[in-house]
């Protein structure tokens, strides 16, 4: 009984820490939408949602960061701690497997995670303008996107020339896999895609590989289990930008 109720007191300690911090980042940055913000270190913004994840399991979810004095104190600004890519898919929302409230999470959505210039602006946006500092590259167990892409490895068609076009985004990344029996729920698979697109951000976003290799933004693979509801965070932290770039 006493370890559990320590266990408790910690995420008290830590839900008021993060909701003190975030109310009064974004009060700071309120007088501006467009001004580049006050950031939070990337460490501390993975230790929130990590422990925001440890709520979620446990059902203690905050109270705070969602009534109408959030609405209004959140109008005129926002400086979101971290931002997260992450599947459309509707089981996997990050603000509620994160417990993260009004204006705390920038997220971008795309089944599969794929990247297009719109989810590419739109990270590159939450870096530049709102001071976000940690990108987290969230997959997930049985991913339909992910499957749908191994099943069309060689070349099947995918149903239309827009669902095509998503599992051709995914194809790079699994081509390891080609041939071979999908590993269960297609974990491995799932995070091979996230890694892959990690990489596809920093190709891509000469902005991101700036800032990165500066050490002024951090990556972070992470993998969501439907099945319990946990978010894995891989130790591979620090992506490869493949040398085929250039820079």
């Amino acid at each position: 009984m006493f370890p559990k109720c320590l266990a408790l007191f910690a995420l008290l300690l830590g839900l008021g820490s993060q909701a003190s911090a975030t109310a009064t980042a974004s009060a700071a940055a309120s007088h501006s939408s467009h001004a580049p913000a006050v950031s939070v270190d990337p460490e501390q913004s993975l230790k929130w949602l990590k422990n925001g994840n440890r709520r979620f399991l446990k059902g203690f979810l905050r109270k705070d960061g969602q009534s109408h004095r959030d609405v209004a104190r959140l109008s005129t600004g926002q400086q979101p701690h971290a931002i997260v890519l992450s599947c459309s898919d509707s089981r996997v929302p990050p603000e509620i497997v994160f417990d993260q409230k009004l204006g705390e999470i920038f997220t971008v959505r795309t089944a599969g995670e794929a990247l297009n210039d719109n989810a590419v602006g739109s990270i590159e946006y939450a870096v530049e303008h709102l001071g976000a500092r940690l990108i987290i590259v969230m997959g997930h167990t049985s991913c339909g996107a992910v499957k749908a892409a191994l099943g069309t490895l060689d070349g099947k068609d995918a149903g239309s020339p827009a669902l095509n076009g998503l599992v051709r985004d995914l194809h790079p990344h699994l081509q390891s896999f080609k041939g071979k029996t999908p590993s269960k729920d297609v974990e491995a698979e799932s995070l091979a895609n996230v890694n892959g697109v990690t990489a596809d951000l920093l190709v891509r976003s000469e902005i991101l590989r700036s800032r990165w290799k500066k050490g002024e933004l951090k990556f972070q693979s992470a993998l969501y289990h439907l099945d319990s509801g946990v978010v894995d965070f891989p130790e591979r932290v620090s992506p490869r930008v493949p040398a085929s770039s250039g820079r």
